[in-house]
């Protein structure tokens, strides 16, 4: 007889319905483990990132130790996502690296400040590190703008990406999550080193763990390499807007999910003042 392998979920109000409209405090992040089957020793952990209502929509949660591609277009919040999933990470003691590129940590900031999401103080204890990255094109801007001491710097040079994998691969040593919006590399960078940016972020990430996210804008790319590049990461997640009768709202198009069958392929959320809220039961008409 197979014996079907058992899901655990932490904290108590794990499988509680909410209503969707309801106001819901963040919570810090839950974890389920599923356990091992006979042809892997290595448990498959499924977290909830920190938002309301993600680990009972989806089952648990999404698988850590991967990388997902997030896209949408603008207004679709889909770096708002990363960022509360990052920020709930950094308040249970996880540590975090946020790469910017032609945005620079005050604009990171200011974004996460419009829903009080404040890591002024994993700043100051390092468990949150702000890396710009500065390619060639930007080294003018770049040095035309006054240095920020809560972000580090990385030059890169033309037509190579290898700086920026040794330096992921330092941070993911050090157990961190990370976040990289991958769309002004993808203007001055060959195809092929990008590609094997990303083959080498997902390796690694399968090895050390995490959860790492690519942001990407939607219709600014070659849709070819694009599709590669999703053919690649762990997930991919596409974000679209809508506008509620009370709210801001929006969903998020599960397109890719690796080594779980998600409950659902879509997921319906509400924008409310303390980041995004996921709707957990069913619509009617």
């Amino acid at each position: 007889m197979t014996r079907k392998s058992a899901v655990m979920y932490e904290g108590e109000n794990a499988f509680k319905t909410s209503h969707p409209k309801a106001k819901v405090t963040s919570s810090l992040p839950k974890t389920s483990t599923l356990g091992s089957s006979a042809r892997s020793r290595t448990e498959l952990k499924l977290t909830d990132m920190g938002l309301p209502g993600l680990g009972y929509i989806m089952g648990g949660g999404f698988p850590t130790s991967s990388v997902y591609l997030l896209t949408g277009q603008t207004g679709s919040y889909y770096q708002a996502f990363a960022q509360q999933a990052l920020y709930n990470m950094a308040k249970a003691e996880t540590k975090v690296a946020y790469y910017t590129i032609e945005s620079t940590s005050e604009d990171v900031l200011q974004d996460m400040a419009t829903f009080k999401w404040d890591v002024n103080e994993y700043l100051d204890n390092g468990s949150w590190v702000f890396t710009r990255l500065i390619p060639p094109t930007l080294k003018t801007i770049a040095g035309k703008t006054p240095e920020d001491p809560r972000e580090q710097t990385l030059d890169l040079p033309p037509n190579s990406l290898t700086s920026l994998t040794e330096d992921f691969s330092e941070r993911l040593k050090e157990g961190r999550w990370t976040a990289l919006n991958i769309a002004y590399l993808l203007n001055c960078y060959p195809e092929q080193e990008i590609t094997d940016l990303v083959m080498y972020w997902v390796n690694a990430a399968h090895t050390f763990g995490g959860i790492h996210f690519i942001l990407m804008p939607e219709g600014t790319h070659s849709e070819s390499h694009l599709n590669y590049l999703k053919s690649i990461v762990d997930g991919v997640l596409s974000f679209r807007f809508a506008q509620g009768f009370e709210q801001a709202e929006g969903e998020i198009e599960i397109q890719k999910l690796r080594r779980v069958i998600p409950k659902v392929k879509t997921v319906r959320h509400a924008i409310q003042d303390d980041g995004l809220v996921i709707e957990t039961s069913a619509r009617v008409g």
